[in-house]
């Protein structure tokens, strides 16, 4: 006769070193409270499927390397499965930021034959773990309680999507209150197993990362963007329309510098706001920008003699402006801060904190 099953959990294969993982929560193998801890590598149970239609099939586990009750984390060490699955390309994460879409996948008890994905999105932060919620579902269904329905989707990997890269940051390791409530979860941090796997962490509020991200999602404004913020900010394009025929002696040139001058702040408008929810570096940038615009309006608000002098201006503060952020940005290569910088330089011509006239 088969042993009863009397526990069940989700978890992660990872691979590093040529050596494969199963990463889960401790109380996925130990029990809630450590009743299981006792049990060899072979009492325990792991079982993979292809997809989720097919049988499940063993995978053995070669030995415990490390649990951890007060972080609520366990890492096994088993033989390479026999699973069509890239491993390395699962890269680690840390350094989220609230708010941005997660993506968690595993077994719920109440239907332990097939996984489900669930979208939620990251709430709260803290050193060792962070918390998420649900998206647009909800645990609590026809008047069960949340927690029974969550119960086995503890040790789901908890991962970032972005650029068609896939980041795990953690696992889940339980939901709030029996009920559920407001269907949060708690979940450890990859990083806290840094010391046992050695495994390399991407920094996700790196400029690079974030530049990964947006150039996937880059969004090209079309001439009706163009036409309905016009048409919003009438005043405001009025105002670069005539700052750009101070630059420039002809006026159809002027027209046509101005206008791409907008298509250019548009689309770093929207770049923006896809990072603003990713990382702290718009938020910091609009408070510099804050700062420095009072200064702005004292020190390259005047009379120009030509032309030729007002371009020296407007170049001025652009690289002024960049080297004031250079540093909060960190981009090497300078590309993001000069893009920023002419962002910032073309609202302040429309907003006239610079102006100039001949």
């Amino acid at each position: 006769m088969a042993e009863e099953l009397v526990n069940q959990g989700s978890g992660v294969i990872l691979c590093h070193d040529g050596k494969y993982y199963i990463l889960t929560a401790e109380h996925c193998i130990n029990g809630e409270n450590g009743e299981y801890a006792d049990l060899s590598c072979e009492q325990i149970i792991a079982e993979y499927q292809q997809d989720y239609t097919s049988e499940f099939l063993p995978i053995k586990i070669l030995s415990k390397i490390q649990l951890d009750k007060a972080g609520d984390w366990a890492l096994l060490e088993i033989e390479k499965p026999d699973i069509d699955c890239d491993f390395m390309a699962m890269l680690c994460g840390d350094k989220f930021l609230s708010h941005e879409p997660v993506h968690f996948r595993g077994y719920q008890a109440v239907n332990n034959t097939e996984p489900r994905t669930w979208e939620a999105t990251i709430i709260d932060i803290a050193a060792n773990e962070f918390k998420i919620t649900l998206k647009d579902k909800s645990f609590e269904q026809f008047g069960e309680k949340g927690s029974q329905k969550a119960k086995g989707l503890s040790g789901s990997g908890v991962y970032i999507i972005r650029a068609n890269k896939v980041y795990l940051l953690g696992h889940l390791k339980q939901v709030i209150g029996e009920i559920a409530l407001n269907d949060d979860i708690k979940c450890c941090k990859f990083k806290n197993l840094q010391a046992w796997l050695g495994k390399n962490l991407v920094d996700m509020s790196d400029i690079s990362e974030i530049s990964l991200w947006e150039k996937a999602a880059e969004k090209k404004i079309t001439d009706d963007d163009v036409h309905t913020w016009i048409g919003q900010h009438d005043d405001h394009f009025n105002n670069l329309i005539r700052k750009s025929r101070v630059l420039s002696s002809s006026e159809a040139k002027a027209d046509e510098n101005a206008r791409n001058r907008l298509i250019n702040f548009l689309n770093q408008d929207y770049k923006n706001n896809q990072i603003s929810d990713r990382s702290t570096l718009i938020t910091d940038y609009e408070a510099t920008a804050e700062t420095f615009e009072e200064s702005v309006k004292e020190a390259y608000t005047r009379t120009v003699a030509d032309p030729g002098a007002a371009k020296d201006l407007l170049l001025k503060l652009e690289s002024d402006f960049a080297t004031h952020i250079k540093d909060l940005v960190g981009d090497k290569s300078n590309k993001i801060t000069m893009e920023l910088a002419r962002h910032k330089v073309t609202w302040w011509l429309m907003n006239c904190s610079f102006n100039f006239t001949e």
